[in-house]
């Protein structure tokens, strides 16, 4: 049991399979609206909604971190350097989980966004990588990034790579993967 992620709120977040761009996704507290939505023709990934997510700005984020794989055996897995943020257009709270703005981070939601006074702007509601180091040394001291959640990042991509190497068939002929990582970082 993952009891730091878990929370007491019970809330729940439902993706569409193959599906992107935030298109379908739900939140919900209620087991039936959960059981429910999977017994529809399209199907869903249920999963434990983090309610202890690290707040920049007030907003929650994600972390994009691209990845290309150029071969599956022996695997070989390429990290882009420079990940980048994308935080919600609304501030974070919990007592509208029907607020998409602010729950999802994904840009083809926020850019639908109507302009609110808010208390701090992110502009375009991204941040490159130095945004973030710069944050994480003012909040917490010291570089939080090169010395902890770097680290735990490639170990997540490479575990998660490794997971699924024999689902893929082997590609040679110069063939590459590429892949999107959306990371959640908690408190």
């Amino acid at each position: 049991m993952q009891y730091d992620i878990d929370g007491e709120r019970n809330i729940w977040i439902m993706k569409p399979l193959n599906s992107s761009r935030g298109r379908g996704i739900y939140l919900s507290k209620n087991l039936r609206d959960i059981v429910n939505l999977n017994r529809g023709k399209e199907k869903y990934v249920v999963q434990k909604y983090i309610e202890n997510p690290l707040i920049v700005m007030n907003r929650k984020f994600d972390l994009r971190q691209w990845v290309l794989v150029t071969d599956w055996n022996p695997l070989v897995v390429w990290m882009y350097a420079e990940p980048y943020l994308r935080f919600p257009a609304s501030d974070f709270s919990f007592n509208n989980l029907n607020n998409k703005y602010a729950h999802l981070s994904n840009n083809s939601v926020c850019k639908n966004a109507k302009r609110v006074t808010i208390e701090h702007e992110i502009e375009g509601n991204m941040w490159s990588l130095d945004d973030f180091q710069e944050h994480l040394e003012s909040e917490f001291g010291y570089d939080v990034w090169t010395e902890t959640i770097k680290k735990k990042v490639k170990k997540l991509v490479v575990d998660t790579m490794s997971s699924v190497q024999d689902m893929f068939v082997e590609k040679k002929c110069n063939m590459f993967e590429l892949f999107g990582f959306d990371i959640m970082l908690d408190e």
